[in-house]
């Protein structure tokens, strides 16, 4: 298993789980800012020229959230046992992919990925992005409960949205809060090296 990869949250997704389902994996760096994503080589690889893209069983997976659903079945763990709870993390997948990711890039860009290139932090597009976020933190919230993971157990649908959550502002969402502490504290997050 050759997990094709760079700090950012997409491919720390799929090293996270890796980690958390204690599979054997070689981790390849992809270097974004040398533009090793655009050489030929690599677009073989990963049509977009995007990261992450996992190499497994003969095939590449280069959608993160299709990686987490293939690694859950593969493994036939940290994923739902029953029909209902595989709908429900289909829809937080879908969710994470469609919607949350959008609008926590725009976090992510401007308080790791500016900071660490030397640019200033454009708060204006963070506060104008807060309304649409919020809205989708009480998505979350609300599917989250008295729950202490998204769908009661750890499974590889907190991987998809636990990288984004140290950039994001929780302080109106206790339950979130207290949901990105325990994530951060399980021994795979911490193998990881999550350096944000």
């Amino acid at each position: 298993m050759r997990l094709h990869w760079f700090w950012s949250t997409n491919p720390q997704k799929i090293r996270w789980a890796l980690e958390e389902l204690g599979l054997a994996y070689e981790l390849n760096f992809i270097d974004l800012g040398d533009g090793a994503h655009k050489t030929e080589e690599y677009q073989a690889i990963h049509p977009r020229g995007k990261v992450p893209a996992l190499e497994v069983d003969g095939g590449v997976l280069w959608e993160s959230n299709a990686a987490l659903v293939y690694l859950a079945r593969r493994e036939e763990r940290l994923w739902p046992g029953d029909a209902a709870g595989d709908a429900e993390a289909l829809s937080l997948l879908f969710l994470e992919a469609a919607a949350f990711q959008d609008l926590a890039g725009v976090y992510f860009w401007n308080r790791v990925v500016r900071p660490r290139y030397g640019a200033d932090v454009d708060e204006s597009k963070v506060a104008a992005t807060t309304p649409k976020m919020n809205r989708l933190l009480d998505v979350l919230a609300s599917r989250l409960g008295e729950k202490e993971y998204l769908l009661g157990d750890f499974t590889l649908v907190d991987c998809a949205f636990g990288p984004w959550l140290p950039v994001l502002d929780l302080e109106e969402h206790p339950s979130l809060l207290a949901w990105r502490s325990r994530l951060v504290s399980r021994p795979a997050w911490t193998a990881c090296e999550f350096s944000y």
